[in-house]
């Protein structure tokens, strides 16, 4: 793709774009500075590039959803970076101020609990990967959109199953899908099973759950309702006994979930059916502070006493799966990272086009930069990096010549080598500017 305006390849204005976030800038002037002072780009580029080309090239629509089903099918051509049967996949959503377009189709008045007040803002619903190896990347997004008609509007729901979809498009495995409680819906537990989905979250106040017991009046077994809170209450004295970082499961917990039949005049009809899953009850590893500035009714807070909580999941084959599906419950740590060193607050954009593009090169960057830190810790390094000093020192690889007080200063930098095996890797083993491109180039070529 050429980008006719500029005369700039399109390629490489994505490339520079993804090299500017990596390197801290915030806006497209500051990317264009830093592309046009870097070796690197020097020799790539005939030209220098203008914060026009950029601009204009983000304005233009592009399949950028379709981008990011391609990045994540790219990851799954390598064993190490494949998702396989247990891996974690999180789901949530974040706010991101953007007060300049009032008339962008997703952005929101809504209520921020952060800052406690209502701000115009785009809310984005995430979906990230969370393998066994260790390795993290982002995986999919989506703007929810406030429709002012019901048919237009989409729930945070519709959108998850919309991105874990198109995971089914890359990969078939037995995946664990963890949300939080604003995530938790019946409905969407049994479509998620009817999709050789996992789940597991956090049960809150009003979960009804259900247990099994001999009523002697009936001479029968019957299922009573019973809550979550007072089953924490119950098995608390018992959770004190076990070490840190161990959890309780509790057998013969049973929860209602619909299913769809019809009627004896065959009239559709939604019936509810009784499906044991497992119940599993962990402590926090730091007490949590209750935040009166965020409004939760008693209803959808979740279920909590003392120091404990409980966790629900359909993996009643292995409840462990879901404590751990929990722990490893990471997505807050990535929307933090991203608006901290990869301005995902930094857009003023004011067209569709330009923050679909922002968002998925940002979800591109994380990604190589995810890779790389994995890498890191998997070779053995004393001190593991993390994901803001990999960035730091990324773009550092290089030589860097100046004159200060008539004197030349040389920069001999040693980051080569902590990005060795990634080059070795990911860097294509030839480069040809044709129009086609084969396997095998011919002899004459």
């Amino acid at each position: 793709m050429w980008n006719t305006k500029t005369g700039v390849s399109a390629w490489i204005l994505c490339f520079a774009y993804i090299c500017g976030l990596i390197a801290g800038c915030t806006s497209a002037n500051k990317i264009v500075n830093f592309v046009n002072d870097s070796p690197l780009f020097a020799c790539l580029l005939p030209i220098q590039i203008t914060q026009c080309a950029i601009s204009r090239f983000f304005a233009k629509p592009f399949a950028w959803l379709a981008v990011s089903i391609g990045r994540i099918a790219r990851l799954q051509e390598k064993p190490e970076c494949r998702l396989q049967d247990g891996d974690i996949i999180g789901v949530d959503d974040t706010k991101v101020l953007h007060p300049f377009a009032k008339s962008l189709p997703f952005l929101c008045w809504l209520f921020d609990y952060s800052n406690k007040y209502h701000v115009w803002c785009m809310n984005i619903v995430t979906t990230i990967a969370v393998l066994k190896n260790g390795l993290e990347h982002p995986l999919f997004w989506r703007f929810w959109i406030k429709g002012q008609h019901d048919c237009d509007k989409k729930s945070k729901i519709e959108l998850a199953k919309q991105m874990l979809l198109d995971l089914r498009s890359v990969t078939q495995a037995r995946l664990i899908v963890s949300f939080d409680r604003w995530f938790l819906c019946k409905k969407f537990f049994v479509w998620l099973m009817e999709n050789n989905y996992d789940w597991v979250t956090k049960a809150k106040c009003n979960t009804s759950l259900f247990r099994i017991i001999f009523d002697p009046v009936r001479q029968k077994e019957i299922f009573v309702k019973i809550s979550a809170t007072y089953l924490l209450r119950e098995v608390y004295p018992k959770l004190r006994l076990l070490k840190p970082g161990q959890a309780l499961n509790l057998p013969g917990i049973y929860i209602q979930l619909p299913y769809q039949t019809t009627t004896k005049k065959g009239k559709p009809i939604t019936r509810q059916r009784y499906v044991p899953i497992a119940a599993v009850v962990a402590t926090y590893s730091e007490p949590v502070a209750y935040d009166p500035g965020i409004i939760v009714t008693e209803e959808e807070a979740a279920a909590t006493y003392k120091d404990a909580y409980l966790l629900i999941s359909n993996r009643l084959d292995d409840p462990n799966a879901a404590f751990q599906g929990v722990k490893r419950w990471r997505i807050e740590v990535f929307y933090r990272m991203a608006k901290q060193d990869f301005a995902l607050n930094s857009c003023s954009a004011r067209t569709e086009a330009a923050h679909f593009a922002h968002l998925e090169l940002i979800f591109t960057a994380i990604t190589l930069l995810s890779y790389a830190t994995w890498k890191q810790k998997g070779e053995g390094v004393e001190q593991a990096p993390t994901i803001s000093e990999i960035a730091r020192c990324f773009f550092n690889a290089s030589y860097r010549i100046s004159c200060c007080n008539q004197q030349i200063q040389v920069y001999f930098d040693t980051a080569t080598e902590r990005f060795a095996s990634l080059f070795e890797m990911f860097w294509s083993k030839k480069f040809s500017m044709k129009l086609y491109c084969w396997d095998i180039l011919p002899a004459s070529a």
